[in-house]
């Protein structure tokens, strides 16, 4: 099982929350389990969070009145996974937020930073699993097509800007076609 390691700057303001958020999050990255993660604290502008492959290191940015959310630490941690990391998956930020999406239902806590979806954070929740599912297709799609980020902005497309939102066909998995189902 994966683990990890605070920071002294980060164990001194680290919540019982956030130990909480990040064993649920780090125990989903079993890529990682060989040695631990360290986890420190970053006031980066702008950034809720920073990753540093190569020394196994992400750092986080607490807010007064803002948890961090699993989310953040997933993208984190999937960066981690990403080149010049493991090398496991795609590098790029829109790929860490498909793969983070795609991992699992814990990381649906918080809207996407970089893959762009057509809702406001309130509306994200209802959203979310949709979103998910259309990640996992985009990976599997990846396996016979380099251009899958396309093909997932395209039913991303078609998801969000259809009057009402649509739903997802599980059906179309082996065939690779569209796989929002419009009304006619």
């Amino acid at each position: 099982m994966a683990g990890f390691v605070l920071t002294r700057a980060m164990g001194a303001v680290a919540t019982p929350e956030l130990i909480v958020r990040l064993k649920r999050s780090v125990a989903l990255f079993p890529e990682l389990a060989d040695s631990p993660v360290t986890v420190g604290v970053t006031n980066a502008r702008g950034l809720d969070g920073l990753a540093y492959p190569q020394e196994r290191l992400i750092r986080l940015k607490l807010h007064r009145h803002k948890p961090v959310t699993h989310f953040t630490i997933g993208h984190e941690l999937t960066h981690l996974v990403q080149t010049p990391g493991l090398g496991l998956i795609p590098s790029g930020e829109v790929q860490c937020d498909i793969w983070t999406l795609a991992r699992h239902p814990l990381f649906l806590d918080e809207k996407p930073c970089y893959l762009t979806v057509n809702c406001d954070g309130r509306a994200w929740h209802r959203h979310a699993h949709a979103v998910r599912r259309l990640c996992q297709l985009a990976v599997t799609e990846r396996q016979h097509n380099r251009r899958y980020i396309v093909w997932l902005r395209a039913q991303l497309n078609l998801y969000f800007n259809h009057p009402k939102p649509t739903q997802i066909s599980l059906l179309d998995d082996q065939q690779h076609t569209p796989l929002v189902t419009l009304p006619t």
